[in-house]
C-alpha cells in the first residue's frame, strides 16, 4: 500500500475525531538542537530523584513548552478561578504544537482554531463582563438557558460552556498521554500510551467506527525520542522531569474545570 493510500485514513480520523469533540497526539518534530536516532531510543531512568523542572527554550521553533507552562500556570487565580483569557492563550501554545506535527495535521488546528473563536467572540461580545472567568461564563449560561442540558436552542449563539468542554475532555487526553510518557521506560511504546490514554479519555464519546481509525492513527506516532525533541530538554532525565511538570501545571487546571462542571451536572453534555 502507498504512502498517500496509508495517509488518507489517518487525516480522515483526525477530522472525525475533533469534530467529535477532541484529538491530540503524534509528535514527529525533533528538536533542531538534537538530530534523530535512527533505529534506537534512549533508556529514561526508572528511580532515582529527578533534577528541578525547568522549562527549556527551543530556538528556530515555534512550539516552547515554557509558553505553555505560563499561559496554563497564569490562567488559575489565587481564589482557583479559571481565567478565560489566559486560559485561551494556553490552547493557543497546543496549536503551535499541532502545527509542529505537519500538514496533516491542518485540521485539526483549524477545527481547535474554530473553538477558541467562540470562546474569544463571548469575551469580547456583549456581555463580555461576564465571560472573564470559567466560573461566571458557567453561572451566566445557566441562567440564560444557554448551556442546552438537552437541546441547545437554534436562536442562541453557541455556548461558551459547551465549547469549552470539547476542549476540556482533550486537555485530559493531553495530561494522561504526557504523564504515561513522562513515567514509562524505554520498552513501552508511545503508540500503546495514546492509545490507553485515548481509551481513558475520549473513547466514550465516539462512536464505532471512529474508535476503530484511532487505533490505525496511533500507529503513526513517532518514537520517544522524536517526542522528547519538542520539549528541547537536554537529556532524558531533563525531558522527563518537564513533561511530568507540564502534567502538574495541566491537571490542576483540568480538576478546577471538572470540579466546577460536575457540580452544575454538565459533564455528560451532548
Amino acid at each position: 500500500m502507498g504512502p498517500k493510500r496509508v495517509l488518507l485514513p489517518v487525516v480522515a480520523f483526525l477530522g472525525l475525531l475533533f469534530l467529535a469533540g477532541l484529538r491530540l497526539q503524534n509528535l514527529s518534530a525533533v528538536s533542531p538542537l538534537q538530530p534523530p536516532l535512527l533505529g534506537s531510543r534512549l533508556p529514561l531512568p526508572r528511580h532515582g530523584t529527578l533534577p528541578p523542572p525547568r522549562a527549556p527554550r527551543c530556538p528556530g521553533q515555534g512550539f516552547q513548552i515554557g509558553h505553555l507552562l505560563a499561559a496554563f500556570r497564569g490562567c488559575v487565580t489565587p481564589e482557583g478561578e479559571i481565567l478565560l483569557q489566559e486560559y485561551l492563550a494556553g490552547w493557543k501554545e497546543l496549536i503551535k504544537l499541532i502545527d509542529a506535527l505537519g500538514a496533516a495535521f491542518g485540521l485539526l488546528a483549524r477545527e481547535t482554531q474554530t473553538k477558541m473563536a467562540i470562546l474569544e467572540g463571548h469575551r469580547s461580545g456583549p456581555h463580555a463582563p461576564h465571560y472573564h472567568t470559567l466560573q461566571a461564563m458557567v453561572a451566566f449560561e445557566l441562567r440564560r438557558g444557554q448551556v442546552g442540558l438537552r437541546v441547545l436552542p437554534p436562536d442562541q449563539p453557541p455556548s461558551g460552556s459547551r465549547t469549552l468542554l470539547r476542549l476540556h475532555r482533550a486537555l485530559k487526553w493531553l495530561e494522561l498521554f504526557l504523564g504515561k510518557l513522562g513515567r514509562s521506560g524505554v520498552e513501552e511504546d508511545p503508540s500503546q500510551l495514546c492509545a490507553e490514554a485515548y481509551q481513558a479519555a475520549l473513547a466514550r464519546y465516539h462512536g464505532w467506527w471512529v474508535r476503530q481509525a484511532a487505533e490505525l492513527a496511533f500507529l503513526a506516532l513517532p518514537s520517544r525520542r522524536e517526542l522528547y525533541g519538542l520539549v528541547c530538554a537536554e537529556g532524558e532525565k531533563e525531558a522527563r522531569a518537564v513533561l511530568l511538570d507540564a502534567v502538574g501545571t495541566i491537571a490542576r487546571v483540568y480538576n478546577i474545570t471538572q470540579q466546577l462542571y460536575a457540580t452544575h451536572g454538565l459533564l455528560e453534555l451532548p
